[in-house]
């Protein structure tokens, strides 16, 4: 009797820690106002960069590619990443023809949720006093539903990790040496 319920007890811890571990992002939705509240204040910054592209093809399977360089962020235009590697390029984010990554963006800087709030439901958690994570997912009646599945982005004084889920693809991009 005795190593049933110690076995009982083993196996309800196991899947209690399991669960804890296991918890998304996208089982805390939130109001612009809670986000708001408890995201950091954003500045100008400039970070290293590498990325990881997923792409789905019926064809081809899944192709990963890899990138990397220099990412700066000017809280009032937008973001550029200029990519050193494989391929030298600059993406800029900052002016009226990428103006919805643009003003994603500019809505999570200035914390200004109101534009997020009417496209998208919210997610976030703290994972403790200084680890956040915000999730955004297109509204059905959303333009950007047709392509677009989810935005989590991951940090604690400044944005570290962000994941762009398409249809299509994966990015994931991890920030360093931010300055």
């Amino acid at each position: 009797m005795k190593a049933k319920l110690f076995f009982i007890l083993v196996f309800t811890f196991v899947l209690t820690s399991v669960s804890v571990y296991a918890d998304s992002v996208f089982n805390h939705k939130a109001s612009a106002k809670y986000v708001a509240e408890n995201l950091p204040a954003f500045s100008d910054s400039s970070c290293k960069f590498t990325q990881e592209k997923s792409m789905r093809n019926n064809s081809t399977g899944e192709i990963k590619l890899k990138s990397g360089g220099n990412f700066k962020f000017e809280k009032d235009k937008g973001v550029t990443f200029e990519t050193l590697y494989p391929v030298k390029s600059v993406a800029s984010y900052t002016s009226a023809q990428n103006k919805q990554v643009s003003s994603i963006i500019k809505a999570i800087a200035n914390k200004n949720y109101t534009y997020l709030e009417r496209n998208f439901d919210i997610y976030f958690q703290k994972n403790n006093a200084k680890v956040w994570e915000l999730a955004l997912k297109p509204k059905k009646d959303n333009k950007a539903s047709a392509q677009l599945k989810s935005i989590t982005i991951k940090g604690q004084r400044v944005i570290e990790y962000m994941v762009i889920d398409t249809l299509n693809s994966k990015t994931s991009i991890h920030y360093t040496d931010c300055k």
